[in-house]
């Protein structure tokens, strides 16, 4: 549930990373190469790299404007100094569920609040949309991102064997 401290906290952190100047912004088409490395950086940084993976599961990566930039779906890079820094996506499942994915923040940015605000701009996104509720999956492996999403009132809701690793997913009603 959101609650006015969730609201200041969030609104604290943001104000933090523009102080460190972090600007949390709308992807653009020349962000596509940095957005594939910090990607393939979380994979590797988390021991979430999955070489057996079939490798349509990246394809939304190298179509994100199609794939996201659309009606009810979203994707922000966080920059700083010219560099990405952190990602997030919503992608629409339906009228009333989104999909949380592709959050990734680069190691020198872990720990620091970046995922954090990250989430709240997509969890405010979501409201915006009207959406009941926002669902997504990590892997067991992915600890602090287990984590966050605990502590931001996220359930989860099962698992099931993807190689070595397992999938574990949630779900957050919206307020």
């Amino acid at each position: 549930m959101r609650n006015k401290e969730q609201v200041t906290r969030n609104k604290g952190q943001a104000a933090r990373l523009r102080d460190l100047g972090v600007i949390v912004r709308t992807f653009e088409p020349g962000d596509a190469d940095q957005a594939w490395i910090l990607h393939q950086e979380g994979l590797r940084d988390t021991g979430a790299f999955y070489p057996d993976a079939d490798p349509r599961w990246d394809d939304d990566l190298r179509r994100i404007e199609e794939v996201y930039l659309t009606e009810g779906s979203h994707f922000w890079v966080a920059e700083q100094a010219g560099r990405l820094v952190g990602m997030a996506a919503v992608l629409r499942e339906d009228e009333e569920t989104a999909r949380l994915r592709r959050m990734r923040v680069t190691a020198r940015w872990r720990r620091r609040g970046l995922g954090q605000a990250l989430l709240a701009v997509a969890e405010e996104f979501c409201r915006r949309q009207g959406y009941r509720r926002v669902v997504l999956d990590t892997t067991d492996r992915q600890r602090a991102a287990q984590r966050l999403y605990e502590r931001n009132g996220y359930t989860r809701t099962g698992e099931r064997p993807l190689g070595e690793m397992r999938m574990v997913f949630y779900r957050k009603e919206l307020a």
